[in-house]
């Protein structure tokens, strides 16, 4: 797991770094300086053959863009260095590696404007750094609208410009970069709003920074990498069987919505429950049984409209009590009486649970059963409209403040909480934060959250924490997501797809 920093604690770490450990900055800026080269000369062939136009502010951030200026310059690459400001005062690092380059290549952005069809293969943002905040204006503001307006592969160095490193708000407009390649640490910035449209893809970079400045100055947010799912991921016994991985109880499904008991039901399978029994209503039992062969139909008995009742207690506690983990909610409907069934099973089971759809739409209008609870472990899957009816925020408060949201929520009611979105974040009952770093727009189609809810079950039923079974649920959905987009395109992926390449990422991920 790596940290994610604020601005200011990422600014804390160097100079922490500088003043306690001797590290010269002059270094770190070089180290930043060859880290971007390395990454264009991964992505672009022919260096030598690409023209680039390097946009520089006074700053560190433009001091970096002067190091890279020079280094594609000796690699042979036609380099265009725009001096945002030419008769300002530079930081001392960006002046010295100012004053290695070849002042023929340094221009003003009014020049470069004033060009006829001029044309760059690579745009390189190094105007402004992660401590911009408030909004772009004058000559700064014309420079990201120019870049945007070309056909050119755009880099942002570290953050780009006009985006604020700590909330991820854009003012007025921001650098639109096909990559970022950010040093040392994700910036929390990164992980609000429409942050990802700006950033492009974000590579993180090792500049040399020691992982004690950065850990003296970070606090309980994380971005999930693939190492640490392929170290948490349950591998099999050679004498394993399927009592022994997994034996999930699912309450799902009603009139109209059988597509969500099968869809939950099929991803515990597919992502490898030793067992599934699926309880739905006896009025849909046959439609549902006919589309399972490996997931256990088990019909309930079911009210006037083809919800489960009340009535079905007994059975429920039954098979409560086999189970390994219970995940109740998945189209279950807004029926009364099947609310006010979700609400008792909530309350009163004392196995681990997940609570994903109209589950959480019976838990908002009782909350307070949470901390009544009798299970220890206990998993939430909201979607923001969903999380807004448990907390009663609007949707704009918990997307400014949901990593501090989701953190209260998650301790004061001691629950894993999965917050559905982009991106998808999972906050722990001691108040660490992980961020997932897989899935796309794609993943936006009816029945997905079911998908990831059935995956999360089989995870704790095969061994995993709430916590592990969370994270390790998400990263695998996202990355199942990542190959159907691949495959059927973003437009026209359904949640279907994610389950069919659950094994193959799982494999992957082996």
């Amino acid at each position: 797991m790596i940290p994610i920093l604020t601005p200011q604690q990422m600014k804390s770490a160097d100079e922490f770094a500088i003043r306690q450990m001797g590290i010269l900055s002059l270094q770190l800026m070089e180290n930043a300086g060859k880290r971007v080269v390395d990454v264009l000369r991964s992505r672009i062939k022919n260096l030598s053959k690409k023209s680039a136009v390097i946009l520089c502010g006074k700053g560190n951030n433009g001091g970096d863009g002067f190091v890279v200026a020079r280094l594609l310059g000796e690699l042979g690459t036609t380099v265009t260095v725009v001096l945002m400001e030419p008769g300002g005062e530079l930081s001392p690092d960006a002046k010295s590696n100012l004053e290695r380059l070849n002042h023929s290549i340094i221009q003003s952005f009014d020049r470069l404007k004033s060009r006829i069809g001029f044309k760059a293969d690579i745009i390189i943002d190094a105007m402004f750094g992660t401590s911009f905040k408030g909004e772009l204006t004058g000559k700064n503001l014309g420079a990201v609208r120019w870049c945007n307006e070309q056909k050119g592969f755009k880099i942002a160095i570290d953050i780009p410009s006009g985006l604020n490193g700590e909330t991820g708000e854009v003012v007025s407009e921001s650098f639109r970069a096909d990559l970022t390649v950010t040093f040392s640490n994700p910036k929390i910035g990164f992980y609000h709003h429409n942050a990802k449209d700006l950033t492009g893809e974000v590579v993180v970079t090792d500049i040399g920074l020691p992982s004690d400045a950065v850990e003296k100055n970070s606090e309980n947010i994380f971005l999930v990498e693939r190492s640490d799912i392929q170290t948490i991921l349950p591998k099999r016994r050679s004498n394993s069987h399927k009592h022994t991985v997994g034996k999930v109880f699912i309450l799902a499904g009603s009139k109209g919505m059988t597509g969500a008991a099968l869809l939950v039901s099929q991803s515990a399978m597919r992502s490898g429950a030793g067992q599934v029994i699926l309880g739905i209503p006896e009025s849909e039992y046959t439609v549902v049984a006919k589309r399972t062969l490996e997931v256990m139909p088990f019909p309930l008995a079911s009210t006037h409209e083809g919800s489960i009742s009340l009535a079905a207690t007994n059975e429920i506690e039954k098979k409560n009590e086999w189970a390994s983990i219970v995940v109740v909610g998945c189209g279950m409907s807004q029926n009364p009486e099947t609310q006010e069934l979700i609400r008792q099973i909530i309350l009163e089971t004392e196995k681990p649970l997940i609570i994903d759809a109209d589950g959480l739409n019976a838990l908002a209008k009782e909350i307070s059963i949470l901390k009544k609870r009798r299970s220890k472990n206990v998993i939430l899957t909201p979607h923001f409209g969903e999380f807004f009816r448990l907390t009663g925020m609007s949707s704009i408060e918990i997307e400014t403040n949901k990593f501090d949201e989701a953190s209260t929520f998650a301790k004061e009611n001691k629950v894993t909480l999965v917050l559905k979105g982009a991106p998808t974040i999972v906050a722990t009952s001691t108040g660490n934060i992980f961020v997932n770093p897989t899935g796309n727009p794609g993943m936006s189609t009816a029945g997905s959250g079911d998908v990831l809810a059935g995956l999360i079950a089989s995870l704790y039923g095969q061994g995993l924490s709430a916590e592990s079974a969370a994270v390790t649920g998400v990263y695998i959905h996202g990355a199942a997501g990542d190959i159907a987009a691949s495959k059927k395109g973003e437009m026209g992926m359904i949640a279907s797809n994610i389950i069919r390449f659950l094994p193959t990422t799982i494999q992957r991920l082996q």
